[in-house]
């Protein structure tokens, strides 16, 4: 008798099931892709927002530490001696609304002013701290910053190019603290309630992300000077 010869291809079969099992493994390995990129999307967008915050908070934080105050008894409150004239340096905070938010709004004097202009460098600056909501629904955080050289009202409110350094803020605020420890939502430099001083420390608390999750930042500073009431 004699030997059939094997055949050395595959049957119809066999490539059906090959391809089953291809398919079914590139099907896994295309789901377990998808959930990688998905978590990395999230991911990249927590690191954003961490140094985001960190940028703006360690410029806050650079910002009053430089503090720049008229002290006693150069300091007149306004009303007095025939004057209603503001302290040009004065410290004043408010509160913003944005439903269902919100926010602090901060203004005083530094000596971290910024500029291109080399004419301007070293100046003192009126810094005001405030978020804004945007065309597109966005709420971002804005540092206004004017050459307290030119100031006046016209150039303080006009925030147009104000630079943005947060988006998608979800909190943002000032807690005031005087120098016997007492703490304050607000605070205003020329008004009496307050002995027409200005706080001890302050803590700032920074929070972006969206309704379903959001990062905090707080930290608290005693500031390098502060200007003591005055009860006259």
């Amino acid at each position: 008798m004699t030997e059939k010869k094997r055949h050395n291809g595959f049957t119809l079969v066999e490539v059906l099931l090959a391809m089953a099992i291809f398919a079914v493994a590139i099907t896994t390995i295309f789901a377990a892709f998808n959930t990688v990129i998905s978590s990395i999307n999230p991911m990249n967008t927590r690191i954003d927002d961490y140094e985001m915050a960190q940028t703006a908070m360690d410029r806050i934080q650079k910002d009053l530490l430089s503090l720049c105050l008229t002290h006693n008894p150069v300091y007149s409150p306004p009303n007095m001696e025939d004057t209603d004239k503001k302290d040009r340096f004065r410290f004043v905070s408010q509160t913003i609304s944005f439903e269902p938010y919100v926010f602090s709004h901060l203004r005083f004097a530094s000596f971290e002013h910024l500029s291109f202009k080399t004419e301007s460098k070293g100046a003192i600056g009126i810094i005001t701290y405030y978020v804004e909501l945007l065309d597109t629904g966005d709420l971002v955080l804005k540092r206004s910053d004017v050459n307290s050289v030119f100031f006046d009202e016209k150039t303080e409110t006009n925030t147009a190019f104000d630079p943005v350094l947060c988006t998608r803020i979800t909190a943002f605020k000032f807690n005031f603290i005087d120098e016997q420890g007492k703490e304050y939502e607000l605070w205003d430099s020329d008004a009496p309630d307050f002995g027409y001083a200005t706080p001890f420390a302050i803590k700032i608390s920074l929070s972006i992300g969206d309704d379903e999750k959001s990062q905090f930042f707080s930290t608290t500073l005693v500031l390098p000077t502060f200007r003591e009431k005055n009860d006259a």
